[in-house]
């Protein structure tokens, strides 16, 4: 079966081998570098899954989250460096 999954993280080089790895079990994945550019891929394409960086460089992944889910019914996994427990989703 065959994936298409985007990945949002503003560290380009980890999302570029992040996506080559996820390519080799034919998860078709893109990435963006921003939350603006983000919204601007939801405009003309569609993902089945996004992997979402908490710090973007020019907004948060959890207003991310928040925005995507009103128009959105796909799943959204959380990837970060932060160990806080505050950054902790139940």
């Amino acid at each position: 079966m065959h994936y298409n999954c985007l990945i949002v993280d503003d560290e380009e080089e980890l999302a570029k081998m992040t996506a080559e790895y996820f390519n080799m079990f034919d998860v078709k994945t893109q990435y963006v570098n921003s939350a603006a550019s983000c919204y601007a891929f939801f405009e003309r394409n569609e993902t089945d899954i996004v992997l979402l960086d908490i710090n973007l460089g020019d907004g948060s992944g959890f207003e991310v989250c928040k925005k995507l889910r009103e128009s959105y019914k796909l799943p959204i996994l959380f990837i970060s460096a932060r160990q806080s427990d505050d950054d902790v989703l139940v």
